[in-house]
């Protein structure tokens, strides 16, 4: 953290520009999750299971938002794989990729080879109109999916 003075008072910026060790790609899919994860799980062979939602609280909310999270783990490859629902029934997880129905985050080293071919893959399944890969920076939280 570097400190920041603005007029009397002090602020602490947090720097989480770090080697992130995760990718992410956006898909655009108007099914319903459970639809989708068994599409990807036959065309792709991965073995998703729904996990625990991911449940935040928006700054200007009442109350929590609940998104759906999937989970599959490549233990060949050593890579861990979510998907998540990027909008609920009150709003978007990030708001700024409206547009992306649910991310994949895929946690671990992967090759650019490897990436491109699950994006192809991905794209080839029938019912998702779009996969594409989606920056980091593009993000303003990202502190709501870094895994601990």
């Amino acid at each position: 953290m570097k400190p920041r003075t603005t007029g009397k008072r002090k602020s602490l910026k947090l720097d989480i520009s770090q080697d992130l060790n995760f990718t992410l790609i956006g898909i655009s899919s108007h099914e319903n999750d459970y639809r989708l994860v068994w599409a990807i799980n036959n065309r792709l062979k991965f073995d998703f299971v729904r996990t625990e939602n991911l449940i935040m609280r928006p700054p200007k909310a009442s109350h929590d938002f609940e998104f759906g999270r999937f989970r599959y783990s490549d233990d060949e490859r050593l890579l861990t794989f979510y998907l998540i629902s990027n909008r609920c029934s009150d709003g978007f997880l990030f708001p700024e990729i409206k547009n992306m129905d649910f991310l994949m985050q895929v946690i671990g080293e992967m090759d650019h080879r490897g990436y491109h071919d699950l994006l192809r893959s991905l794209k080839s399944v029938a019912i998702i109109s779009g996969a594409y890969a989606i920056d980091h920076k593009m993000l303003k939280d990202l502190s709501r999916i870094v895994p601990a």
